[in-house]
């Protein structure tokens, strides 16, 4: 291990930079772990904590390993919670969740019982609940020799428990990563019976088309919003970022769908949204239409004429439920 040193930067501004380059090249060039007095930086500063701690987040992305810091100076903590969750080093920040919401990352069983109490449902229900991918198939073959079909599997386990996921989101006692680790659980889920029971699966509760608007390249919303819709039973067709009016208007037609869902991040690709939808009204195509996105808001869904507005991901899977009649 070794001790890159750091002067303070009020006597030698440029040495900060030195000691940071230091730090990538014995974890680069070495392969050796690395160790600091972090807060060495700031001395002779007014507000020290404020440097100090912008200069460790900054340490820690050019590799350094064992920080010597006052783990009783918050903004330093708060620095290092922070580094780890956007060095993927905090999986799922859980940690960052647990610290700042106060919680377990991890969410409870929906019954709030013992595993050994449970009947098959709810352990099935608070798998989901709890992100266990690893463990959901097993608990799907356990449902399968205890005499469940696959709709009682799904109906009576799997959707409980997503819908008790959506519950936690809203009363923010989950986060976003949370959910998704949920999603991925139900895939898991979902995936095994599709391999292993093809067409015992039940009917499709509808099909969806989605697609990020001509002009824009963000679609991780979009591609949340479209597990969380399969998840749920639905048919969802994704076309993917950057698509045309025409090419929307073309699957539309093609694929018979019964809703369109429409997905923009920037202010400079609204527009496209409204030329969509003229598009499908002026061919004739009555179906749902649903948008949303970073920089939509109920009124201009309104504006456009839009049947359905949603914030989020889970939101957008209520309330294209509640328009198709489930």
């Amino acid at each position: 291990m070794i001790d890159c040193l750091t002067l303070t930067v009020s006597a030698e501004q440029k040495r900060a930079l030195e000691t940071l380059r230091a730090l990538r090249l014995v974890r680069d060039e070495l392969g050796l772990s690395t160790a600091l007095g972090v807060s060495n930086i700031s001395f002779g500063l007014p507000s020290r904590p404020v440097l100090s701690s912008v200069f460790f987040a900054m340490a820690l992305e050019a590799g350094l390993k064992v920080a010597i810091i006052n783990p009783k100076d918050e903004k330093m903590m708060d620095a290092y919670r922070s580094a780890l969750v956007l060095l993927c080093e905090d999986v799922r920040a859980e940690a960052y969740i647990g610290h700042y919401a106060g919680q377990a990352a991890v969410a409870a069983p929906v019954a709030g019982e013992d595993e050994s109490t449970q009947d098959i449902r709810q352990r099935l229900a608070a798998a989901i609940v709890g992100g266990d991918s690893e463990g959901i198939v097993a608990l799907v073959q356990d449902a399968l020799q205890e005499g469940l079909d696959v709709m009682a599997i799904s109906n009576e386990g799997l959707l409980p428990g997503l819908e008790e996921v959506g519950r936690r989101f809203a009363d923010n006692r989950i986060f976003l990563p949370q959910v998704m680790r949920s999603a991925e659980t139900m895939q898991s889920a979902f995936a095994y019976i599709k391999e292993n029971f093809a067409g015992e699966s039940g009917p499709s509760l509808g099909r969806i088309l989605m697609a990020t608007v001509e002009g824009d390249i963000h679609d991780i919303g979009k591609n949340i919003v479209c597990t969380l819709l399969e998840n749920h039973g639905f048919e969802v067709i994704d076309l993917g970022k950057n698509v045309s009016a025409a090419r929307i208007l073309e699957v539309a037609l093609d694929k018979s769908v019964d809703a369109v869902g429409l997905s923009a991040l920037m202010t400079t690709t609204l527009q496209q949204m409204n030329v969509t939808l003229d598009k499908l009204r002026d061919a004739g195509i009555k179906v749902f239409t649903m948008v949303g996105g970073a920089v939509v808001t109920q009124d201009y869904a309104d504006s456009i004429g839009a049947d359905i507005y949603a914030k989020d991901a889970l939101e957008a899977v209520a309330k294209v439920k509640a328009a198709l009649g489930h």
